[in-house]
């Protein structure tokens, strides 16, 4: 029992940063209605300015310097001391820094996203998060800060009389975190701004006739939540048995999957109540530490020590959401959007006809042609990642399911079908034994798919409860949990943490379908169109599915449940068949990406992996196969990054493509919310009516409205990229920075007329 005690005592230090992190949640959902996935990003850069500061004096701005000069450059960094800050002032600098981006967060992202359906406000706290770790990288290193201790070190000894020691910083962040729910729950109960509040939570217009304005009140509670966050994760350095430190460090990513805890506990409090956020927080790393605890015990499954502890968020989850059913509380604001429309697909044969030829043209010619040889890597990649994405227009575009994992389903299959296909060989790449039976790649394959099949439909059955955003952080947290479940259990998936696990191509006639040639390169014609073949078929199978009944059973099931269910659609049988089918296809392309690398690893599936494959879908067009299509040739070492890095090697484009994916994803989702594929159609079809039937007069119109754009563009291409890089062509180089530029003025006049048809609102008080 003395053990017992003493482990859910260990625990509170943990506790306390979830408290805190589920508060500053809570805080962000009451002030604007938006759940903050890119929470732990915000934290993140506050502990990095916090070391920054504390040990140079400098302070790295929010952004970065993406003009392609030398001399003329955006001010990045500040120099607030020529030495070192001490620990007080660094603290106060990131605090102010989290409060700097806090607020930018709402001006620029998420007040013209407030009337915007809920995959819209999700994609776009994710495209915060990558911009965020992007940014992270780029001004403070790709490598791990060292964790500072702030609160004073040692140890009490026989504590409640158990007989042993327990770090003092652990019940001093555990009375931090309560200290600190009491002063939020005072604030939000009996001051001004507080009660405004929950007054405008309630009723955005009641709020505006009472003087207060609805916007001040949203971007003050995103400044307090991002200032609690810095806070929590600097405390954080005080815990060096915390997963999210390794060996005392802390990674730009680390921190975002602590946000499945800290939803946990915000959930508790049905993200209203701030204090039993906070008290759920604790009781979180406590049962985290006992179950630590117990798992270490004789008696414990070995197949279960991994990853045990991540069970416990996802449990509570799982329980507050489907107890409450519709659950969360919504915000008196104007009616939000609904997703976008799902198009009908049309001419899908001779557009497959045609893109085919291409594809396989292009697949020959860049096999051997050396350097060039990358572009047959992204272009397999780009078909791969179409596939997969394909899984997501079924479950999020045709059902409205948020689904945010669907790589994990891709890493399931693909673990698991390298599992089908070991024979107890022990090889270079992986040097622990697998023991496997051996399969034929076909079977392999098939039952790989449909044990994919079979988790997705295990991780759908909360939707027969749940739906929107809720459903959204049950599928993440079973993402986050398969990682140390499954993917990193040795015991289970053969791989480990750290392990590589060989998977082989088919052979089929004699042809080897491997994707690696015979320099190494992946640049194989054959495997390119067998990666072909998979997504034509999940195409026409997916666009067929939207013509038919069951289609439109789908899009009835995402218009309005009870309305579907009223007229004889059977809802939770619609919802589980849609989970079926996408992590099936979803399956297929793990499997095929695993014959791509020639082995898994379980770095190749984490929740963010899944997290950036949303962001990149929706950015594509996540209500349409040509979306999908679009998502694939734009998503990380596909054709676009591929092209991009090849043509624009002089400007380290490589190193800002998480930056740009990010706040591309921002950008579209404010200004495209049904993505780059229906925009890109859309103005197709009005430019060419408009060659057509435009008269001399409106020709000479556009040119004067367009003409000083384009010359702009065209004086940054030749005079800026050929004089940075004399290898740019003083041809393609003026005309991309002409695109560019109408690209940027499209854009911004978009975003101008989304910011003005933003909700009129009285003057301006601030509560006090």
């Amino acid at each position: 029992m003395n053990a017992v005690i003493f482990s859910l005592l260990s625990g509170l230090g943990i506790g306390a940063l979830y408290a805190m992190l589920g508060s500053g949640l809570v805080i962000v959902y009451r002030g604007s209605g938006v759940i903050n996935f890119a929470h732990g990003a915000f934290a993140m850069y506050g502990v990095f300015t916090f070391d920054e500061a504390r040990r140079t004096g400098h302070v790295h701005l929010p952004w970065v310097d993406l003009l392609p000069t030398r001399r003329l450059n955006l001010p990045v960094e500040l120099t607030l001391s020529s030495r070192a800050l001490s620990t007080p002032v660094a603290f106060v600098v990131a605090l102010l820094m989290a409060a700097l981006v806090g607020l930018i967060a709402h001006v620029v992202v998420f007040r013209p996203l407030r009337d915007t359906a809920a995959l819209g406000k999700v994609v776009a706290s994710v495209g915060v998060m990558l911009y965020l770790q992007g940014v992270a990288q780029l001004n403070f290193g790709s490598g791990r800060l060292r964790a500072h201790d702030v609160l004073p070190r040692g140890e009490l000894r026989n504590v409640l009389g158990l007989g042993r020691e327990l770090p003092a910083s652990t019940l001093y962040l555990g009375a931090i975190a309560l200290a600190i729910g009491g002063a939020l729950w005072v604030l939000f109960r009996f001051t001004r701004f507080g009660l405004a509040t929950r007054a405008a939570a309630g009723s955005e217009k009641g709020a505006v006739l009472l003087g207060y304005s609805p916007q001040l009140l949203a971007a003050l509670n995103w400044v307090l939540a991002s200032a609690l966050a810095a806070a929590a994760a600097i405390l954080l350095g005080s815990m060096r048995e915390v997963g999210a430190l390794q060996n005392g460090t802390l990674s730009p990513t680390a921190l975002s999957g602590l946000v499945v805890a800290a939803l946990g506990a915000a959930l508790l409090g049905a993200m209203r109540s701030i204090m039993v956020a906070t008290i759920g927080g604790l009781a979180l790393g406590a049962a985290q530490s006992l179950l630590g605890y117990e798992s270490a015990q004789t008696w414990f499954p070995a197949f279960l020590r991994s990853g045990v502890r991540e069970i416990v968020p996802l449990v509570v989850i799982v329980a507050a959401l489907s107890l409450r059913g519709t659950s969360l509380p919504q915000r008196g604001a104007l009616e939000e959007k609904p997703l976008a429309l799902s198009p009908r697909p049309v001419r899908v044969v001779p557009h497959i006809g045609i893109w085919s030829v291409v594809v396989v043209v292009a697949a020959f010619a860049f096999e051997g042609s050396g350097s060039r040889a990358v572009f047959a890597f992204g272009l397999s990649t780009s078909l791969i990642v179409a596939l997969i994405m394909l899984s997501m227009v079924v479950v999020t575009g045709y059902v409205g399911q948020i689904s945010l994992m669907q790589m994990s389903f891709a890493g399931v299959a693909a673990l698991f079908v390298a599992r089908m296909l070991a024979d107890g060989t022990v090889r270079p790449s992986s040097p622990y034994r697998i023991d496997g039976p051996g399969l034929p790649w076909a079977v392999a394959t098939v039952i790989a798919v449909v044990v994919a099949i079979i988790v997705g439909v295990v991780v759908g059955l909360p939707a027969v409860r749940i739906r929107g955003v809720q459903l959204a952080i049950v599928t993440f947290a079973v993402a986050v949990l398969l990682q140390p479940l499954y993917f990193e259990n040795r015991v289970l998936s053969g791989v480990g943490a750290d392990g590589l696990q060989p998977v082989r191509g088919p052979r089929v006639f004699g042809v080897e379908f491997a994707a690696r040639g015979e320099r190494g390169l992946i640049d194989r014609p054959a495997f390119t169109i067998l990666a072909l073949v998979a997504l034509v078929v999940c195409a026409l199978a997916v666009s067929n599915l939207r013509r038919n009944g069951t289609g439109r059973r789908f899009l009835a099931v995402r218009a309005n449940e009870r309305a579907a269910a009223s007229a004889g659609i059977d809802v939770p049988r619609t919802k589980l068949l849609a989970f079926a089918l996408g992590s099936g296809i979803a399956g297929l392309g793990g499997v095929l990406l695993g014959v791509q690398q020639s082995d898994v690893s379980a770095a190749s599936f984490t929740s963010q992996s899944s997290l950036k494959l949303l962001a990149f879908a929706y950015l594509g067009g996540i209500t349409s196969v040509n979306g999908a299509i679009v998502g694939g040739v734009l998503a990380p070492s596909a054709l676009f990054a591929i092209t991009s890095d090849y043509f624009l090697g002089g400007t380290s484009i490589d190193r800002y493509i998480t930056v740009i994916g990010g706040a591309a994803l921002v950008l579209m989702t404010i200004v495209s919310p049904d993505g780059i594929a229906p925009a890109l159609q859309r103005q197709g079809h009005r430019l060419g009516r408009w060659l057509v039937y435009a008269r001399a007069e409106q020709w000479r119109g556009a040119l004067a409205r367009l003409g000083p754009t384009l010359a702009a563009g065209l004086f940054v291409g030749y005079a800026i990229w050929p004089a940075n890089d004399s290898r740019k062509s003083v041809v393609w180089m003026p005309l991309l920075g002409a695109a560019i530029a109408l690209g940027v003025r499209a854009a911004v006049l978009r975003l101008a007329r989304r910011w003005r048809r933003s909700t009129p609102e009285a003057p301006a008080t601030a509560p006090g």
